[in-house]
């Protein structure tokens, strides 16, 4: 199932590209992460990061590898393990003094359960899954702007 959000952000792209690369930061906008930390190389291609991932009542831990590592425009990564599979890309352009930030998350099913669920209601949790992503990236601008 993929989704995209789109959200413009009034800070210059650099300083927003710093942010939503620092995992230490996540926390404070991606919902379910109640604590990241890079745990292999620096921030770049090929890095890794742990997130503390609740999901409904289940606590997991998430891990990351960063698969596109382009300042300020370009950072992507899929899950390398964790309760389901998932890659991302986070687009940013400069929109005047602004930054726009689009991100884009294709998530496939963790059990046959959610397999099954996808496959029957498909449009709806695709709309809830667009929902989340844009509250996600409305967050990150607040915490950004403020």
């Amino acid at each position: 199932m993929k989704a995209t959000a789109t959200v413009t952000i009034d800070r210059p792209i650099g300083e927003v590209f710093s942010y939503v690369t620092d995992v230490a930061e996540m926390p404070r906008w991606v919902s379910g992460v109640s604590a990241a930390r890079l745990v292999s190389g620096e921030m770049g291609r090929g890095a890794r990061y742990v997130l503390d991932y609740v999901q409904g009542w289940r606590p997991s831990e998430v891990e990351i590898e960063v698969t596109e590592f382009e300042p300020p425009r370009s950072f992507g990564s899929r899950s390398s393990r964790g309760p389901f599979a998932f890659e991302g890309k986070m687009q940013l352009r400069e929109a005047g003094s602004a930054t726009e930030v689009t991100n884009i998350i294709e998530a496939g099913p963790d059990s046959l359960s959610t397999r099954v669920a996808s496959w029957l209601l498909g449009p709806i949790l695709r709309r809830s899954f667009t929902r989340r992503l844009a509250r996600e990236l409305e967050q990150l601008r607040d915490a950004i702007e403020t």
